[in-house]
C-alpha cells in the first residue's frame, strides 16, 4: 500500500512529516480526498436511522419549516409569530433550502453532515501551514471520531456550525501570526497573503456570529487575552503593525454580520436587541435565565467522554506540552493551541449556564495538542516514561468506559439538556461496551511491549473508534431516540383521525417534536392548571392527548368529571396516545345571547382578517364620541378610553381551538405599550362551539396613555390559544405585522 502511494504521489510522498510552506502538493490533494471520502462514509449514512431529538432538532427544524412556510427570510418565525428572537439565522439559512423539497430527518441533517466535511477539509489544509501534515492528518482524525463532534455533526443544532467556523476563523489567526509565510508572497500584487488569513479570520467569525451570536467576539477574545498573558507579550494585538490591520478585520466582520444584525434592530428596535443581546446572551451567561448549571469542573469530565478514547492521551499530551525543549517559535505556536484550548474552558467552567454542548469549541483544539503528541509516540522508539503515559491511558480509558457502559446515553447527552432522562440499555449494549474497551486496553498495552504495535497500534485504535461509532448509530440511537420524540405518537394520531381532530400535549413547550411534526395544530396544556385541561376536552366529540403514562390515571379521574374517558391508542417510550370521547360537559351558552349578532352595524369599518381559514374578523366599530376623524386620520386624547366592539364570523365547520383575543396598543416612539387581551365573548361563546356562519361581537378597550412621548398609537389584534397565536391567512389583503392586525392608528391630540 505504501509503495502504491508512493508511486501515485511521488516525491511529495517525502513532504508527510514536513509542514507545508506553499501550495497543496500531491499528497495534500491525495489526504484532502482521503479525509472527505472517509468522513462522508462515517457522517452521511445512517443520518435519517433516528427520530429527531426533542429539544433542539425539532425546535430549530420547526422555526427553519415556519420560516420558510412565511416566504421570510432575515425574520425567524415559530408558532406564527416573527419573533424567534433567541437564535440567529444562520442554521435556519442552511435548512431551508433542504426542507423546501422534503422534511425528514435525513434531509435536516444532511446540510450539517456536510458542512462538517468541509471544516474538516479546511482544519487539515490549515494545519498544515502550522504543524507537519502527519500531525494535521493525526489530529483530524482525532477531531473526526470524537465523540461530541461526530454526534454534533449529525444533529439539527445551531452549534456544529458555530464551532466548525470558530476553529477556522482561530486557525486563520494562528496562521497570521506563525505560518511560514514570506513578507513578500502577496495576492492580487498587493494584499501580503499572510494578512489575508487574518482578514478571513473576522470574516468567519462574522459568520460565527450569524450561527451563534457574540460567541464568535467573547471566544477569539479570551483565547488572544489568555494567549498574550500566558506569553507576556501583548504586541499581537496593540503594535500598531497588527491592530492596523484587526481594526480592517473588524470592517469585515461587520460586513458580513450587519446586513442582518443592523436590518433586525432597524426594524425591531429596542426590543430586538434587548431580547437577542442583553437576554439571550449576558443573561443566559450570568445564570438569570433559569438553565441548567453544575459546579465549574463539570466540563472536566464532559471532555472525557466528548473526545474518547483520545481523552486518555491528554494528560500526557498536556505534560509533553509543558516539558519538552522546543524552539521559541514552536513553542509560542503550541502556546497558542493551548490558549484557544483554556480560555474557552475558563469561560464555560465559570459561566452560570452550562449545557454539555457549550464545551464543544474547544474539542478541536485539544484534537490538535493530541494530534501533534501522538505524532511523537508514533516516530519515536518508547522510553520508559512513553510506557507510563500508555499505562495511565489504559486506567482512564477503564474509567470512562465503566462509566459510558454504565450509562448508554451519555453520548447523547453531549447534545441535549435532558440529561437525567432514563431509558433501558439496549441489549447487545453491555456486550459490544466490555468488547469493544478490552480491545481498547488490550491494544494500548500492547504497544508498551512492541515496537510494531506502536504504529499499528493506532491504525486499531482509530478504527475502533469508528466502528463503535457507527455501531452506536446503527443499533443504539435509533431505540434511545424513541424516548426523546413524539413522531411515532404524532404518526398514530395522523392514521387514526384522518380529519385531524383536535389533540393536545398534557405538558408544556419543551415537547417540541409534536409540535413540530402537526405543524402547529397541537394545543399545549398545562398540568397544574386543571381548568385549561377541562376546558379543551368538555366539548362533545373526539379529541386526542399525549401524555406519559405514568399521568394517565390522574387525567382519567379529569375526563370522568366531564363524562369523558380514554383509550390508549398507542403506546412508545413513556408516553402514551389516547382518544378521548364522551358527551362531555353540557354547555350553558345562555350568555352568548348578548354575543351572537344577526347583522353587521352599518357603522362598522371594514376588516376582513382571515385566521387560520376558520375565521374572519369582518371588521369593528367604535364608540361614538371618544375619537375625531380629521383628514382620514383619527385623533384622541391622552387618557382616554375607547370602547370598540369587533365582529368575528365563523367560515369553518370545525374550529379546532378555542380562540382568545389580543389586543397590543404600541406607540410609535415605543413608549407605553398597553395591552388587552381577553376570553372571545367575555368566556360566554368560546370558538371551539361556533356554527360556520355565526357572527360574533367581542368588545374591547383601547386606552391612550398619559404623558407619553409618542406622536400616535397603532392598536393591532389578532387570536391566540395559550402560546399558539393564529395565523393570518390572507396577509396580501390586509395590514398586519406579525400576525397581528392593524385595527386603529390613533394619533395624539395635543
Amino acid at each position: 500500500m505504501i509503495q502504491f502511494l508512493k508511486n501515485k504521489i511521488g516525491n511529495d510522498f517525502n513532504t508527510f512529516s514536513e509542514q507545508r510552506n506553499g501550495k497543496l502538493n500531491n499528497l495534500d490533494k491525495f489526504l484532502i480526498t482521503f479525509i472527505a471520502v472517509v468522513c462522508a462514509l462515517l457522517y452521511i449514512p445512517l443520518l435519517g436511522n433516528f427520530f429527531m431529538i426533542d429539544p433542539w432538532e425539532n425546535h430549530y427544524s420547526h422555526v427553519a419549516w415556519e420560516t420558510l412556510e412565511k416566504n421570510s427570510f432575515a425574520k425567524l418565525w415559530f408558532q406564527n409569530s416573527n419573533k424567534f428572537w433567541s437564535k440567529p439565522p444562520l442554521l435556519f439559512w442552511m435548512l431551508m433550502p433542504f426542507y423546501k423539497f422534503n422534511i425528514s430527518e435525513f434531509s435536516g441533517r444532511l446540510p450539517i453532515a456536510l458542512f462538517s466535511i468541509l471544516t474538516l477539509v479546511g482544519f487539515y489544509i490549515l494545519l498544515t501551514r502550522l504543524i507537519s501534515r502527519k500531525s494535521a492528518i493525526i489530529s483530524t482524525f482525532v477531531l473526526m471520531l470524537s465523540p461530541q463532534y461526530y454526534m454534533l455533526s449529525r444533529q439539527i443544532m445551531v452549534d456544529l456550525p458555530f464551532v466548525a467556523l470558530n476553529t477556522v476563523a482561530m486557525l486563520c489567526m494562528a496562521v497570521y501570526y506563525f505560518g511560514n509565510i514570506g513578507e513578500n508572497d502577496k495576492i492580487f500584487k498587493k494584499i501580503p497573503r499572510k494578512d489575508l488569513y487574518l482578514y478571513l479570520f473576522y470574516f468567519f467569525e462574522g459568520w460565527a456570529f450569524l450561527a451563534k451570536g457574540l460567541l464568535s467576539i467573547m471566544i477569539p477574545g479570551v483565547t488572544l487575552f489568555i494567549f498574550m498573558i500566558f506569553s507576556r507579550n501583548f504586541s499581537y494585538f496593540f503594535a500598531w503593525r497588527h491592530l492596523k490591520k484587526h481594526l480592517i478585520g473588524a470592517v469585515i466582520y461587520l460586513a458580513v454580520v450587519m446586513p442582518w444584525f443592523g436590518y433586525m434592530c432597524a426594524s425591531e428596535g429596542k426590543s430586538f436587541f434587548d431580547t437577542f443581546i442583553i437576554y439571550h446572551h449576558f443573561k443566559r451567561t450570568t445564570g438569570e435565565i433559569h438553565k441548567p448549571n453544575d459546579l465549574y469542573t463539570l466540563y472536566v469530565r464532559i471532555l472525557g467522554y466528548a473526545m474518547f478514547p483520545w481523552s486518555a492521551f491528554l494528560p500526557a499530551a498536556l505534560y509533553n506540552f509543558f516539558t519538552k525543549k522546543e524552539d521559541d517559535g514552536e513553542k509560542i505556536k503550541k502556546l497558542f493551541f493551548f490558549s484557544s484550548f483554556a480560555g474557552p474552558f475558563l469561560f464555560f467552567s465559570f459561566s452560570s449556564t452550562k449545557f454539555y454542548h457549550y464545551i464543544a469549541p474547544v474539542v478541536p483544539f485539544i484534537a490538535i495538542l493530541l494530534g501533534i503528541y501522538i505524532e511523537k509516540l508514533w516516530n519515536m522508539r518508547w522510553t520508559i516514561s512513553a510506557k507510563i503515559e500508555a499505562v495511565v491511558a489504559i486506567f482512564l480509558v477503564a474509567a470512562m468506559g465503566r462509566d459510558i457502559g454504565d450509562k448508554h446515553t451519555l453520548f447523547l447527552h453531549l447534545v441535549t439538556f435532558y440529561n437525567t432522562r432514563s431509558v433501558p440499555h439496549g441489549i447487545s449494549w453491555e456486550i459490544t461496551i466490555i468488547s469493544v474497551f478490552t480491545i481498547f486496553c488490550i491494544v494500548l498495552f500492547s504497544m508498551i511491549f512492541s515496537r510494531f504495535m506502536q504504529k499499528k497500534g493506532f491504525y486499531a485504535l482509530f478504527a475502533l473508534s469508528a466502528g463503535f461509532m457507527v455501531y452506536y448509530f446503527a443499533d443504539q440511537l435509533p431505540e434511545i431516540s424513541k424516548y426523546y420524540s413524539l413522531k411515532p405518537h404524532v404518526e398514530a394520531y395522523l392514521k387514526d383521525s384522518p380529519s385531524r381532530e383536535p389533540i393536545a400535549d398534557y405538558y408544556k413547550w419543551l415537547r417540541k417534536s409534536a409540535g413540530f411534526w402537526l405543524k402547529n395544530e397541537i394545543t399545549f396544556l398545562q398540568t397544574d392548571k386543571e381548568k385549561n385541561v377541562l376546558k379543551f376536552f368538555k366539548k362533545p366529540g373526539n379529541q386526542y392527548v399525549i401524555l406519559r403514562e405514568n399521568d394517565k390515571k390522574r387525567f382519567d379521574s379529569l375526563m370522568k368529571r366531564i363524562n369523558k374517558k380514554g383509550v390508549v391508542i398507542h403506546k412508545g417510550g413513556k408516553n402514551i396516545l389516547m382518544k378521548v370521547s364522551g358527551n362531555g360537559e353540557k354547555q350553558n351558552f345562555s350568555g352568548a345571547k348578548e354575543y351572537i349578532v344577526e347583522k353587521l352595524p352599518e357603522n362598522l369599518i371594514k376588516m376582513n382578517v382571515l385566521f387560520d381559514n376558520a375565521i374572519k374578523l369582518e371588521g369593528f366599530s367604535v364608540e361614538e364620541g371618544k375619537l375625531k376623524e380629521k383628514d382620514g386620520k383619527f385623533y384622541a386624547k391622552e387618557g382616554t378610553e375607547i370602547n370598540v366592539n369587533m365582529y368575528f364570523r365563523s367560515v369553518s365547520d370545525k374550529i379546532n381551538r378555542d380562540y382568545d383575543v389580543f389586543l397590543h396598543n404600541e406607540g410609535n416612539k415605543k413608549d407605553k405599550r398597553t395591552k388587552g387581551d381577553g376570553n372571545m365573548a367575555n368566556g360566554a361563546y368560546p370558538t371551539n362551539f361556533w356554527k360556520k356562519g355565526e357572527i360574533i361581537r367581542h368588545p374591547l378597550k383601547i386606552k391612550i396613555p398619559k404623558d407619553s412621548v409618542n406622536d400616535f398609537y397603532i392598536s393591532y389584534s389578532g387570536l391566540y390559544q395559550e402560546e399558539y397565536r393564529a395565523n393570518i391567512t390572507n396577509k396580501d389583503e390586509v395590514r398586519e405585522e406579525d400576525n397581528r392586525a392593524e385595527i386603529l392608528r390613533i394619533y395624539i391630540e395635543r
